[in-house]
């Protein structure tokens, strides 16, 4: 499907305004204006945003009962266990408090379901197993926002609850010590963008808090190492925020406001982490130098997140709490294993979905997808979805039918459609359901697939969704205007992803001194505009193209550094002739 292309609209006032009153090009002031920056205030906190920036952790509404009971645990050595989701955002919830909680000395375990097994969400079998085990407080991670059934008969079995979650709160919330989810009515925390891992990190900040003004720090000298080459005292909370990091950006949660802080913060210590496990993580990704937000995406998140989609996600808990480098690097190895095993099995289903759609015309002029195979890996599914979404335009939902007769689905949307809503209106059909605006989940008994499938295109059908694929360009600009600091600046914008995209920028009628194609699927151009040349790189192209000698190029610039020498390189998004 063709893009269209969306240039943005030019503030000049406001360019102007922040061009002087910063430094920067006015390139760098439109990309700023275009990111919803409407003064230098802002401007300049998006510069310069630190962990000084961000929400006090009290203002998520119930941290104050939450923290006090914790810390009833922690004093009275009872067990304690975190309850996390499989996938990256539940581990990394999982290994972050689960570290926290273990350096100070606490009693503490943890439990992530078998995404095949047990399926989403808090499970009464598992609330049984804990209290056997002597649990006597459970706090769920990246999941609980629904469970008031499962909260209720921890209550049965004298176990207390803690939910701490980021996803849509239902109508009837768990009866819980204390529910911590920024979405939750009356709550006044301002990021409600966080993630499971970021409702969790403010937990472990309100907990040290207390702890510090209760004394419980007063003898801070560091002991014996422990967790992942940590010491005990009186926890680093930036040592935690490669994992808040890694969490955030794999659940494609919007880099805006705290998310950002946590990105920007968490990136610069990957560097040199103290990780054992991420150390590892790193090495078996191929990763040596700097981490980028990509990195985190599309090479560390899909690595932790294959244990959990195909198996347990235990082996990516272990890696991400390991205390011994060797073995850091044997379960990494693990991962890495497993990962390509999901490659291999998605693009399997990625096919027979292709094929379900191209073979059914009614699928074809429909405003929304959904697809069911009792051949299909459960584990997988939402990968696929989000590939089907992408080459289709429109919202998408991928059932896997379990040989009980009971579909496990995963969706995925476009920009503009809200799926958990579009969801909510065929809820009676469901076995149960949870998710957020672009993504979601449910359970589903066979027989109902096809009443789904009309309901949910009668609820896609009311929304505002376009289902036009808009490439967004911020700004005109001559490719004289392209220079090492602007680059610099634009750099200085990152971390990019969802909310906060890479800069894109338009030249026109730019000429094409020469072009090459490399693997059969790059095109490598020399372009020309005025007396500046710049080499460009079209990746990953769908199928081989020659260009015209002018051409409109939509493009990102960025250094390229190759044989010790550094050069801005402009990376092709789309062209027009």
């Amino acid at each position: 499907m063709k893009k269209h292309w969306f240039l943005e609209k030019e503030n000049t006032k406001l360019k102007e305004k922040l061009t002087r009153a910063l430094g920067i090009s006015p390139v760098t002031a439109q990309v700023l204006i275009n990111r919803g920056i409407e003064n230098e205030t802002e401007a300049e906190l998006f510069f310069k945003s630190s962990l000084f920036d961000l929400p006090s952790p009290y203002l998520l509404k119930g941290m104050d009962k939450a923290v006090e009971r914790i810390k009833i645990a922690i004093e009275k050595k009872e067990k304690i266990a975190i309850y996390g989701d499989y996938d990256v955002d539940g581990v990394t919830a999982t290994a972050l408090f689960y570290t926290f909680l273990n350096n100070l000395g606490a009693n503490v375990t943890y439990y992530n379901p078998d995404r095949i097994k047990e399926g989403y969400g808090v499970n009464l079998e598992a609330i049984g197993k804990l209290k056997d085990e002597g649990v006597s407080l459970i706090i769920s991670g990246d999941c609980g926002i629904t469970a008031w059934k499962e909260v209720e008969e921890a209550k049965k079995l004298e176990v207390d609850f803690i939910v701490t979650d980021h996803h849509e709160p239902p109508e009837i919330l768990p009866d819980a010590v204390s529910v911590l989810n920024p979405h939750q009515s009356g709550c006044p925390y301002p990021g409600k963008e966080i993630t499971g891992v970021g409702v969790i990190f403010n937990l472990v900040i309100g907990l040290r808090r207390a702890l510090r003004d209760s004394g419980f720090f007063k003898n801070n000298e560091p002991h014996e190492k422990v967790s992942g080459g940590f010491s005990r005292g009186e926890p680093n909370l930036g040592d935690y925020l490669d994992l808040v990091a890694l969490g955030t950006v794999a659940d494609c949660a919007s880099l805006t406001n705290v998310n950002r802080i946590f990105v920007k913060e968490g990136i610069k210590r990957m560097l040199n982490s103290k990780r054992a496990g991420m150390i590892a993580l790193k090495e078996v990704s191929g990763i040596r130098e700097e981490v980028t937000s990509f990195d985190l995406g599309f090479k560390l998140g899909p690595r932790v997140n294959a244990s959990g989609r195909l198996k347990s996600a235990s082996v990516a808990v272990e890696l991400l709490i390991s205390e011994n480098l060797e073995k850091a690097r044997e379960l990494a190895k693990i991962l890495n294993q497993e990962n390509s095993k999901r490659q291999s099995i998605e693009e399997e289903i990625f096919l027979d979905a292709v094929s379900q759609i191209e073979s059914n015309p009614s699928f074809l002029n429909s405003n929304s997808l959904v697809l069911a195979s009792p051949n299909w890996h459960p584990g997988v599914i939402g990968i696929v979805a989000s590939k089907i979404v992408e080459r289709y335009q429109r919202p998408a939902i991928l059932i896997a039918i379990g040989d009980d007769g009971i579909g496990k689905g995963s969706g995925r949307s476009v920009e503009g459609i809200n799926i958990y809503s579009a969801l909510s209106e065929c809820r009676e059909l469901f076995e149960k359901f949870g998710g957020h605006e672009l993504a979601a989940g449910m359970s589903i008994r066979e027989e109902n697939i096809d009443t789904f499938r009309k309901m949910l295109e009668k609820a896609v059908e009311k929304s505002d969704g376009d289902f036009i694929s808009k490439l967004k360009i911020d700004c005109l600009v001559d490719l004289a205007e392209i220079s090492d600091s602007v680059v610099s600046e634009l750099d200085l914008l990152a971390p990019f992803g969802i909310g906060n995209p890479e800069p894109v920028l338009l030249a026109r009628s730019a000429q094409v001194i020469s072009q090459r194609l490399h693997k059969d699927k790059h095109l490598g151009l020399r372009l020309k505009q005025g007396d500046k040349i710049f080499d460009a790189i079209w990746f990953n192209l769908k199928e081989p193209i020659t260009v015209p000698n002018r051409i409109d190029v939509v493009f990102t610039p960025e250094f390229n550094t190759w044989n010790g020498k550094r050069e801005i390189r402009l990376r092709v998004r789309d062209v027009d002739w």
